[in-house]
């Protein structure tokens, strides 16, 4: 089926009255009239003034039911946005403002709606006053509160005409709105001035430059109190995003990546589902994973970081058991909290009916995973996995819950004959941790499954294969110098692949050839993940820079030695890194989405809703040698930094409990570094000052240096400690107490 552009395009003047609009049933027909365009062509449907705000919502739903996954969708709003309680209504026709939740179009129900049209390519256009309200936004509309669920864009993008806090306007000499004039304008047959790339189409990202290039053209000739706010986007598209069709006069349309082409080579990523038939390794791994599934409930991928063991169960296994009629849950990657996702996925995949969530969720807690089959129809075997097992011990710091999470697993493996199976992934350097968990430590020698080092001919496969699905070869004896050099290194697959994305896409159009040339101009292996990472860096300002360096390291847990590992943050702890300060934010948003769109970060949502970033794998950690440098600095400060940050994280989630305090050297470090912390903590500033301060007090120190009390204990454990010995105390053992507490009292500073 023939992919098709759809539009739904709305708005109103509002309800009458003196704060009526002007322009925005101006700006409906100027909007429709620019979609449909031979440019940009798409089929649009408009509001109509007879409709209510249930006819809207019937029409959205209708148009967005409508749509296939290699369509493209827009929907638009020009008119009056309205805050109740922190939540935007969108003024309609009839409208009453003393009954705004009941009598205007909900956004938090537009959204909703959004999140489940089925279009690879989606747009959620907001021109009205205070559209950044949709940044925080819970289920039912209201400001969301720590424990709501918030209204995401899933996989698109918001493009908002104002923040929560500011009015759109209109403008005269442009006889409508600032934001809906000016894309009309970028989309428009005959201009040209936002194709920023010159590739011959309008993307998000140039829409985005034109938007502030014409902001600050337009504010510079007025003065402040006429100041339109800055247009800006939230969310994140699943591939780039195109208001405009190829131009006759631009690039063949095979010289431009579509937005609808899967790339053969994944980058820093992993192989997925939507990409297996571009997965050309491991097949020996994958039949043993299936037999030992056949033998076993439990069993254990492991491998050495960057061997392809994400790929294989997502990309190569969940396919296989697919086509034999198993269901396999979304993959989980245990940071946090990781009993609650796996909970989360469990109930969201197998159970329909959403108040029995509770009662599942208590199921599992006391009688664990296999009782719940009981609760499932049918005979459909059923897989959990576990990714990125490792992270339970790097990112879950909480040891209860890594208990409870382990146990849960491995008392699949206990069940003769469970519907139930599970499969983990895990870094090969951290079998000794797992060694430490008694029912683990069981399994990975009996239940495991080991991932070699690729041959050379499976080499050349990953290298040539998903080439030549789509038509393309490489010059004769490139792929073997590939080889020759990806060898010499150590977990070279990831580095590998980003270095295939990168000559994928300067390959030869043409000829349909991946070059030696090109090979070597761009700087063989080694250089390309380096140097693609290094004219990422430099493409951004200065400010953006110093925020690069600050979101990257935030992604980064400070291990002993050099053993770090990834660290997956919240979206909002990262935009937090800028404070109050909305430029900067705008800034950390830029820099996420050029990051994220470059491959280097990854992103999602977890079982709340929240927005996570993740760098896209631990090679760029290495390899990038800006990054490499920077993880070498400051390294006692940042571990210290994590470790209090566990405690900071268990002081909240306990309520403030006293007990969840900082004690003894970890608070006495604290003290000592304290200024060159705050500014890792300034997401939450206040109520991190609260809990240190609290820290303080609980020992006994409101005011004044922990470090006195510390040695003041010290000196008093000295001086006993000489009274027993000049009193020629012949008692070793109350001597050896003495000098065992005043060790362990050191070894705490």
């Amino acid at each position: 089926m023939e992919p098709k552009r759809r539009a739904f395009v709305m708005g109103s003047n509002g309800p009458p009255g003196n704060t009526q609009l002007r322009y925005a049933l101006k700006d409906v027909e100027r909007m429709r009239n620019a979609l449909s365009n031979d440019r940009c062509g798409f089929e649009v449907q408009t509001s109509n003034l007879e409709w209510n705000i249930w006819n809207v919502y019937e029409q959205l739903s209708h148009v967005v039911s409508s749509c296939n996954s290699d369509d493209t969708f827009i929907c638009h709003f020009s008119g009056h946005g309205y805050l109740v309680k922190g939540s935007l209504f969108l003024l309609w026709n009839d409208s009453d403002r003393n009954n705004v939740p009941h009598t205007a179009l909900s956004i938090a129900r537009i959204m909703e709606t959004l999140n489940h049209c089925k279009a690879e390519n989606r747009l959620l256009i907001l021109d009205c006053c205070y559209a950044g309200a949709v940044v925080n936004m819970s289920k039912n509309g209201d400001e969301a509160t720590v424990n709501e669920i918030v209204i995401k864009p899933d996989n698109y993008i918001v493009l908002m005409a104002a923040d929560r806090l500011e009015k759109a306007r209109e403008i005269e000499e442009l006889q409508g709105s600032f934001l809906t004039a000016n894309i009309c304008a970028a989309i428009g047959e005959k201009s040209n001035e936002a194709d920023i790339d010159g590739d011959g189409r309008i993307s998000i990202d140039d829409l985005k430059k034109f938007l502030r290039k014409k902001f600050q053209e337009y504010n510079e000739k007025l003065s402040e109190e006429y100041h339109v706010p800055l247009p800006f986007p939230y969310g994140q598209d699943r591939v780039e995003f195109f208001l405009t069709l190829p131009s006759s006069n631009s690039l063949p349309i095979e010289n431009v990546i579509s937005s609808k082409e899967t790339l053969p080579y994944q980058a820093l990523d992993s192989f997925s589902k939507k990409t297996a038939d571009f997965f050309f390794a491991r097949k020996q791994v994958v039949k043993d994973l299936q037999e030992a599934l056949e033998k076993s409930n439990f069993v254990l991928l492991i491998g050495n970081s960057g061997s392809g063991k994400s790929s294989v169960v997502k990309a190569a296994l969940t396919p296989e058991l697919d086509k034999n009629g198993w269901l396999v849950l979304e993959p989980i990657v245990p940071w946090g909290e990781p009993v609650s996702y796996l909970k989360y996925e469990i109930t969201q995949r197998l159970f329909e009916e959403r108040e029995k969530n509770q009662e599942i969720h208590s199921i599992i807690e006391t009688n664990g995973l296999v009782s719940i089959i009981e609760n499932i129809p049918g005979e459909q075997q059923i897989l959990i996995i576990v990714d990125q097992f490792e992270e339970v011990f790097t990112l879950c710091s909480k040891k209860l819950e890594q208990r409870k999470f382990i146990e849960l697993l491995t008392q699949v493996a206990d069940t003769s004959f469970s519907r139930l199976k599970v499969v983990v992934t895990l870094r090969a350097d951290f079998v000794e941790d797992c060694l430490n968990h008694k029912p683990l430590a069981a399994l990975i020698q009996n239940q495991s499954v080991w991932i070699p080092d690729l041959e050379k001919d499976d080499l050349k496969d990953v290298i040539v294969e998903p080439a030549k699905k789509l038509n393309y070869s490489f010059d004769e004896g490139l792929p073997e110098s590939i080889i020759e050099e990806v060898s010499q290194e150590e977990n070279f697959l990831p580095l590998l692949q980003f270095a295939l994305t990168e000559l994928w896409k300067h390959r030869d159009q043409k000829n349909k050839k991946i070059t030696a040339t090109q090979y070597l101009k761009q700087g063989r292996i080694l250089g390309l993940l380096n140097s693609r990472s290094e004219e990422i860096y430099q493409g951004f300002n200065e400010q953006e820079k110093i925020l690069t360096k600050r979101i990257l390291l935030k992604l980064v847990r400070t291990g002993i030695g050099n053993k770090d590992t990834r660290q997956r943050q919240p979206k909002q702890k990262l935009l937090a890194i800028a404070g109050d300060n909305s430029e900067q934010q705008i800034a950390i948003q830029n820099v996420l989405n050029k990051l994220i769109k470059e491959r280097l970060l990854v992103t999602g949502n977890d079982s709340e809703g929240v927005a996570w970033i993740d760098l896209a794998h631990e090679a760029l950690m290495e390899r990038w040698e800006r990054f490499s440098l920077w993880r070498k600095e400051n390294r006692e400060l940042r571990r210290l930094c994590d470790k209090v940050e566990d405690y900071y994280q268990e002081w909240l989630e306990y309520k403030k409990d006293p007990r969840f305090l900082m004690m003894g050297g970890v608070l006495l470090q604290v003290e000592e570094k304290w200024l060159d912390m705050q500014q890792e903590f300034n997401a939450e500033c206040e109520e991190f000052k609260e809990f240190y301060e609290l820290s303080k007090s609980s020992q006994g120190i409101p005011e004044g240096s922990l470090k006195q009390k510390l040695e003041e204990q010290d000196r008093k454990h000295q001086l006993e400690l000489q009274k027993y010995q000049i009193e020629g105390v012949q008692n070793q053992a109350t001597i050896d107490i003495y000098k065992s507490q005043l060790e362990a009292k050191n070894t705490q500073i």
